[in-house]
């Protein structure tokens, strides 16, 4: 019989840092791209039907938004006065050791979000350059954001609120013209003690009439499953028109566990994404038999590939260093340079970057997150061609001066220059085809020409002595010959 102990915990406590992780401070990036040579073998494939999935839309859609939105979201990061300590405000449960039954009285049964208004929502994701919406439809806490029967534990059942907000903000994003997913936490639920938890002493806290004897097992694991997680799946699949399922926190699953959400999964929607977590941590050193069971990888919490990976990956961030909405305790959120350049590096690494925010509790989306959102739709405005249905950095390497990428037949070469250099030259390095011409992407440069010099597969431009876009200027340049950058 396996006890649930704290070592499940710790890789999900490892992404807490704001900025990607890092393990060496003498060269930081080599640490950082060598951590991920290590986990992703040059040789790895996505599986045939994988890769008809991924290529309907999640490749060339590059940019979605995360949402954490719960009973959870009202605290704001504090209870009864106290503020949190830790980052993640939506795990306010855990973090106070709320019993259920005063998390229900107290929190649940004042969860009533107003200003909710999902086609304002899709709205402003749309107009920010959103693809697609994922959105916490179960978090750890247990608590359902759509209409359930399995449990009354939901948002219809359990709130003052009455409505399905999984079922509204789905037709609303569709209505819009996005994509929609839903976030479901299979394994851990704080409200069924049989699930994964922290440490023994949590199940006792927050269910503290428990048997003296009851000890958490893969017996109880996999009647939690049964019971909950399999049926909630089989709702969310056959009520709600699902384009993307982002599984977390996979601790004590086992293969035939996921095996058995997948084939829910499959057999309501063939085409519906899923994502690695369903049964692996992000840091996995990724195996050929594991990619059966998913389309593409989750990074790790808030972390931004290096460089080119072999699989098709999706870096989940954050406007700030929580996911759900916080106020209060320690939070800090990121510059709207920050987001841009992480934004850039996640497509030029060629993945897709899912910005998350949490609404606030009355339902309104947070002010700090739209004002970042609207300077992200600014930026995307001028420089979207750069962004959706591109190809990775074709470059030997990530250049120093910012990154770079491709266009989908091969033939624009996009180089975001974050870094201005100061004496206008800028050094370009493995550009194998011809250059035809250099010029700006932004509609207020695009008609300058940029000169330059081609020597071999060194392209040297000459720009001008600021920067067009404070945040990253893009520089397109057209080849004569589609670029057919190296594989390893």
């Amino acid at each position: 019989m396996k006890k649930i102990l704290a070592p499940i915990l710790l890789p999900l406590l490892c992404g807490l840092a704001f900025a990607e992780t890092v393990p060496s401070a003498d060269n930081p990036e080599q640490a950082h791209a060598d951590s991920f040579k290590k986990r992703f073998a040059s040789d790895l494939r996505h599986p045939p039907e994988s890769e008809a999935r991924l290529n309907k839309w999640f490749r060339d859609g590059k940019f979605g938004v995360f949402i954490h939105f719960g009973a959870y979201s009202p605290l704001a990061g504090q209870y009864k006065g106290n503020p949190m300590g830790g980052p993640y405000a939506e795990w306010a449960m855990m973090a106070f050791r709320i019993p259920l039954k005063e998390y229900r009285e107290e929190v649940v049964s004042k969860f009533n979000p107003q200003d909710f208004d999902a086609d304002e929502w899709a709205r402003v994701f749309k107009e920010t350059g959103m693809k697609y919406v994922v959105i916490t439809s179960k978090h750890h806490d247990g608590f359902a954001l759509f209409k359930s029967g399995v449990t009354d534990y939901n948002v219809v059942d359990g709130s003052p609120f009455k409505r399905d907000i999984i079922k509204e903000l789905e037709q609303a994003c569709h209505r819009h013209g996005l994509k929609f997913g839903v976030y479901y936490s299979q394994a851990f639920d704080w409200s069924e003690p049989g699930a994964p938890f922290p440490s023994l002493e949590a199940i006792r806290q927050i269910h503290p009439d428990l048997p003296a004897d009851f000890v958490a097992n893969d017996k109880t694991m996999e009647e939690y499953l049964a019971k909950k997680s399999y049926p909630q799946l089989e709702e969310l699949m056959k009520n709600y028109k699902i384009d993307l399922l982002w599984f977390d926190t996979p601790a004590s699953m086992k293969p035939e566990q996921g095996r058995r959400f997948l084939d829910i999964v499959r057999k309501n929607n063939p085409d519906c994404l899923v994502n690695s977590r369903l049964l692996y941590w992000p840091k996995e050193e990724w195996k050929p038999e594991q990619l059966e069971f998913f389309d593409y990888v989750s990074l790790e919490d808030k972390e931004v590939p290096p460089h080119k990976l072999s699989l098709t990956t999706e870096s989940p961030d954050s406007v700030s260093t929580s996911y759900g909405y916080k106020a209060h305790g320690p939070v800090r959120y990121h510059t709207l340079q920050e987001i841009i350049h992480r934004f850039v590096h996640t497509v030029c690494g060629g993945g897709n970057y899912l910005l998350n925010f949490g609404p606030m509790g009355n339902g309104k989306v947070d002010p700090k997150a739209l004002e970042l959102f609207q300077g992200v739709a600014a930026w995307i405005k001028d420089n979207g061609e750069s962004i959706y249905g591109t190809q990775a950095n074709p470059l030997p390497a990530r250049p120093a001066w910012g990154d770079a990428n491709l266009s989908k037949d091969g033939k624009t070469l996009y180089l975001h220059v974050m870094k201005w250099p100061a004496d206008g030259k800028l050094v370009v390095e493995g550009v194998t085809p011809k250059v035809e011409s250099v010029s700006f992407l932004a509609p207020k440069a695009a008609d300058t020409r940029v000169a330059f010099t081609q020597d071999g597969a060194i392209l040297n431009l000459t720009l001008p002595g600021s920067a067009i876009d404070p945040h990253d200027t893009v520089v397109k340049v057209s080849l004569t010959d589609p670029f057919h950058p190296k594989t390893t």
